[in-house]
């Protein structure tokens, strides 16, 4: 049998053995992912997302920086209110995958001195124009960073296609934060969870971001909604 065809039948094969089931739809721990692009016609309300009810919003991860220059315009006043207003509140570094690992860390570790109460994020979405094991090569040498200066394991973030093409049965070390959107616009489907990620590897991540059309009060627009897995998450 060719190559081609027999990796392609081990693939399908694992996804047909996948646990489908990772226990989140019994979790209560939702949560939302924001940046600058939410402030950018009015600063998020923090006090009003508080008080949400469908879902109740237990954490919030903030961008912090991207690249190895990048700051995000409005992390310092997420994360003061995020504070404030008790919610508990995590960091995330949106990693470009043709710049330098360690310059990126650089900017990461320059701008925040404080990580909040989760552990910090690595996201990671396009591929490197060099090539997949660059790629691997880079981003391990910021999450080894992070874990040198902080003493914390970073988690890393990724859509669901991503990973099953890229970091399959990689990086078994790290908790997984997996985007599947379900696409839905109207309120208030758009806040509840549908299907589950599907890794070929069997992995259930530790978080799972199920809607990047959500609708939270104190905030204009559309929001990325999340849900934890009860059984791996913990503050």
């Amino acid at each position: 049998m060719p190559i081609y065809f027999l990796s392609l039948f081990i693939i399908i094969s694992i996804s047909f053995s996948c646990n489908r089931n990772c226990d989140f739809l019994e979790s209560n721990t939702y949560g939302i992912d924001v940046s600058h692009y939410q402030n950018d016609i009015n600063k998020i309300d923090w006090l009003e997302v508080s008080k949400n009810t469908n879902p109740k919003i237990s954490f919030a991860y903030l961008r912090s920086t991207m690249g190895k220059n990048g700051i995000d315009s409005a992390f310092t006043y997420n994360f003061k209110e995020t504070k404030k207003n008790n919610i508990k509140r995590g960091i995330y570094h949106y990693f470009r995958p043709n710049e330098n690992g360690l310059e990126q860390f650089q900017n990461f570790h320059k701008n925040n001195s404080e990580l909040g109460d989760l552990p910090p994020v690595i996201d990671i979405e396009k591929r490197c124009e060099l090539g997949g094991k660059k790629l691997k090569s880079e981003l391990t040498i910021f999450l080894k960073k992070i874990e040198e200066t902080y003493g914390i394991k970073p988690i890393i973030y990724t859509p669901q296609k991503f990973y099953n093409i890229y970091f399959l049965f990689d990086f078994q070390e790290y908790e997984f934060w997996i985007a599947r959107q379900h696409g839905i616009t109207k309120y208030p489907n758009n806040n509840k969870t549908h299907k589950e990620p599907i890794l070929f590897d069997n992995r259930c991540p530790i978080m799972w971001q199920y809607s990047g059309t959500g609708n939270i009060n104190g905030i204009n627009g559309f929001v990325d909604l999340n849900i934890a897995n009860r059984l791996n998450w913990s503050y």
